[in-house]
């Protein structure tokens, strides 16, 4: 492989800014959008992105096998990104810019096919970050860099929305920009890639254990099962906060002028405070500052059910960055927790499998999503609720129930497993000094 060089880092980093330019519309704008524009109802939305979830599910595993397995005379990457490009830019078009109304058909298809695609680029994304460089410092570079493009993608696609709803536009509009940024990004950051970035046809390939294997992975391994359980219970509560935000802010607080503007400052209030919780956790530990950060998301959700949401402009905004800066911290700490736990197996196993544990804890986080859009969904639609016509005051307590009600029991029960969490620094101290022994180093 060529020594890794700035140009290879960007090139790398910035294939992760239209994908995260797609993932965040796809959980926030584009379900309401169908739901209300389109005119598909969001009890149907719900149910065909939940089942559009779980067919991701089903798919990575199948995908990361074949883009492992089936090498080209381009390398081991390149020509997967080639032939996957395409076609998620056809999909996203579809689903995009529908052209008007739409039956339930037409989502189900174009999003199904967006899925397989998004799960093609995304893999073999992740997956060639492992070939670039062996070095442990230059992966940690390596995947420093896929980040940054990943913030980069969000804070642009939120951005646009942002100013198009400064300048009156309406929703669909404001969905048509992201599309169109996401249309020039993807094919811009894919061709730089594909020429900076080094391939090789003999980079190793990942391995993962038979089924068989799993209820042996998962005996005894109290810090696996609690890891997995926060990442599903805070996947859930996050998800049902994001694909119903959009109907608080126009239903109950009456701000739908500046809804994204609002949505902008969360995630900007996370990105700014990541390095703060870090540090937290350098000091007392991954799980403490994971309670931490679940009681401040569930505490802050609790007070949206006692504030007055008559011209509470000032009351959303502090509230929305109180929720912000709690709301990055747990999916970075269960990753970081994940990694302790990899280190675990391989002292009990014998066999280092990252890869395997890494996949577990996607899954649990996608199913947690996906019914957590269903059932909410379906929710609001058997209450009642039309995106297009002006809530009742029962629907305004029913949107603010499920906004914040929900995901404060989800992320208070995501606290109580970070009490007595097993795995502590001085536990992994251990761990690591029998592994040096047993490995000679």
């Amino acid at each position: 492989m060529k020594k890794l060089t700035t140009p290879i880092l960007i090139a790398y980093g910035g294939l992760a800014i239209p994908l995260a330019a797609l993932g965040l519309p796809l959980a926030v704008y584009i379900p309401p959008f169908y739901a209300g524009p389109i005119g598909l109802g969001v009890g149907a939305v719900g149910i065909i992105f939940m089942i559009a979830r779980f067919w991701d599910i089903f798919t990575d595993p199948i995908m990361g096998m074949i883009v492992d397995r089936y090498p080209s005379r381009w390398g081991k990457r390149k020509h997967w990104i080639a032939i996957g490009v395409p076609v998620l830019m056809l999909a996203s078009w579809f689903i995009f810019f529908p052209g008007g109304n739409q039956s339930p058909f037409y989502l189900i298809i174009w999003l199904f096919i967006l899925y397989l695609a998004f799960t093609f680029v995304g893999l073999t994304q992740q997956a060639w970050g492992v070939d670039i460089s062996k070095s442990y410092n230059d992966r940690s570079k390596v995947y420093g860099w896929r980040e940054i493009g990943s913030i980069f993608g969000m804070m642009s696609v939120l951005a646009l929305p942002a100013i198009l709803e400064n300048a009156g536009s309406s929703f669909s509009e404001m969905v048509g920009g992201m599309g169109y940024f996401f249309m020039i990004a993807l094919p811009v950051t894919a061709l730089f890639g594909l020429l900076i970035i080094p391939d090789n046809q003999k980079s190793e390939g990942t391995t993962f254990p038979k089924l068989s294997d799993l209820p042996l992975i998962l005996k005894d391994n109290r810090p696996l099962v609690r890891t997995l359980l926060i990442e599903f219970l805070c996947s859930s509560a996050s998800s049902i906060s994001a694909v119903t935000y959009i109907y608080l802010a126009k239903h109950v607080f009456d701000l739908e002028d500046i809804s994204s503007r609002i949505l902008f400052l969360y995630f900007f209030a996370g990105l700014l405070v990541m390095p703060i919780w870090m540090k937290i956790s350098y000091l007392i530990g991954k799980s403490r500052t994971l309670l931490i950060s679940t009681i401040l998301c569930s505490l802050t959700l609790a007070t949206y059910l006692f504030i007055d949401t008559n011209d509470a402009l000032s009351t959303l905004i502090t509230l929305t960055v109180l929720y912000g800066i709690g709301y990055g911290a747990p999916f970075t700490l269960t990753r970081a927790m994940m990694a302790d736990i990899v280190d675990a197996d391989e002292l009990r196993s014998e066999k280092k499998r990252p890869g395997l544990f890494y996949s577990i804890l996607t899954t649990f986080s996608k199913v947690g999503a996906a019914i957590a859009v269903g059932l909410v969904y379906t929710y609001l639609e058997f209450s009642g609720f039309k995106p297009d016509q002006i809530a009742s005051d029962k629907i305004k307590e029913i949107l603010l129930f499920v906004f914040a009600f929900i995901p404060m029991i989800l992320y208070f029960c995501a606290a109580l497993f970070c009490i007595g969490y097993e795995l502590t620094s001085e536990k992994h101290n251990e761990i690591q000094k029998q592994l040096e022994f047993r490995n000679g180093t």
